[in-house]
């Protein structure tokens, strides 16, 4: 509260009193001149541009809440984000119903709920939250701040951090969102049954969710039947570059237009292991962006696929003698006919690309790279993300 009553030149007595006054102060202000004087400086709102948080504060509500009233459940559909003028929030989790577990106390200037609009979350709240004591809040509709995540990528990659590093996936609406996203990418996924040491490329087709199954594509494999009814398969993939793992049982085998595909149960849980903090910029496919590899004296070039500013990903012919763990100094990334930068590199991960069966995706991190090369490479990120948002809000 002391800042708070530092903005306004006043001295008070650290007391009740001092208390007192700051509040009344504070709630004396309409909601957008409270956001505008209190909250710029948000975890937030500073990441947004400023025309999107001058909309959000527009927008924003008083709302007043009674020690111990219940704003939401864990489980609830989500329609709102809400910023803390006075008072204190409890937010907390009550999975198994019997014994609740407190995450966090939040109290002026603090915001939550904005968890439950991500995507990831499926419109769902991941906590609950309750009012420890006569509290008042700015409420801002949940399809405004929707809308406004829809551009901000970075910040939407903060924000699924914020939420977890590693979350265990067991509520239903949960592991159906995940499990679509993971269809949807259309990327190779790894299967792998008890009794052979091999893992299998396959890929997720569908998900139905009124029979309650999902659908893997056929395998190909030198074993014959290598995938049977009443198998348990280990599945791993990633969604966006975030690892994804399950269990699935094979509950039947059906051919469809002559190809195989394995129906199975929807998983009972799942890891999905959120690693990546630094923003990561996915470049599409008009994108000219090209990574040129040297190694033993041979040059391999690939379209680069996405990168940040501590690693990339990139594509090569399949058969290149790439292989994870490799370092690399003789490396360029030509990012536009202006700019090039040249990192030192380690090969971290090589995956099948799906529907592209000559191609192989190298996921690296940078072991080095030049403060002029950083420098280029922020500003072509950003360039990027500025075209984007101008694109998106034509």
């Amino acid at each position: 509260m002391n800042n708070v009553a530092a903005r306004y030149q006043t001295t008070y007595a650290a007391s009740v009193q001092e208390e007192a006054v700051v509040t009344n102060i504070m709630i004396a202000l309409r909601p957008r001149e409270f956001f505008e004087q209190h909250l710029q400086d948000s975890t937030f709102v500073k990441e947004l541009p400023p025309s999107d948080a001058e909309v959000i504060g527009a927008a924003g509500e008083y709302i007043d809440y009674e020690e111990n009233d219940v704003l939401f459940a864990e489980g609830d559909d989500a329609d709102a984000m809400y910023f803390v003028v006075t008072g204190q929030i409890l937010i907390f989790t009550d999975k198994d119903r019997s014994a609740e577990k407190e995450l966090v106390r939040l109290g002026p200037l603090a915001h939550f709920g904005e968890q439950g609009l991500l995507s990831i979350n499926a419109g769902k709240r991941t906590a609950s939250a309750r009012a420890l004591e006569k509290t008042r809040l700015i409420r801002v509709s949940g399809e405004l701040i929707k809308n406004t995540l829809a551009h901000q990528s970075k910040l939407v990659a903060q924000l699924e951090k914020i939420g977890a590093e590693q979350q265990e996936i067991k509520r239903e609406d949960r592991k159906i969102q995940l499990l679509l996203r993971l269809s949807r990418s259309r990327t190779s996924v790894s299967l792998q049954v008890s009794r052979f040491s091999d893992k299998f490329s396959s890929l997720l087709l569908g998900v139905d969710i009124n029979r309650h199954v999902i659908q893997l594509d056929e395998v190909m494999s030198q074993h014959r039947n290598p995938i049977r009814v009443g198998d348990t398969v280990a599945v791993t993939g990633s969604i966006t570059g975030t690892p994804i793992v399950f269990k699935t049982r094979v509950l039947a085998i059906k051919v469809v237009d002559g190809s195989t595909l394995y129906e199975c149960s929807i998983p009972d849980e799942m890891t999905y292991e959120q690693q990546r903090a630094q923003f990561r910029l996915e470049l599409g496919a008009a994108s000219r962006a090209e990574a040129s590899i040297t190694k033993e004296g041979k040059k391999y070039r690939g379209k680069i696929s996405d990168i940040s500013e501590l690693g990339a990903a990139f594509r090569l012919r399949r058969g290149v003698p790439i292989e994870k763990g490799d370092c690399i100094d003789h490396v360029e990334f030509n990012l536009t006919t202006e700019i090039k930068i040249q990192p030192k590199i380690e090969i971290m991960n090589v995956l099948d690309v799906a529907r592209a069966p000559n191609l192989q995706q190298f996921g690296v991190r940078f072991l080095g790279i030049s403060t002029a090369d950083s420098a280029a490479l922020k500003e072509f990120m950003r360039e990027q993300e500025r075209r984007r948002l101008r694109m998106g809000r034509r």
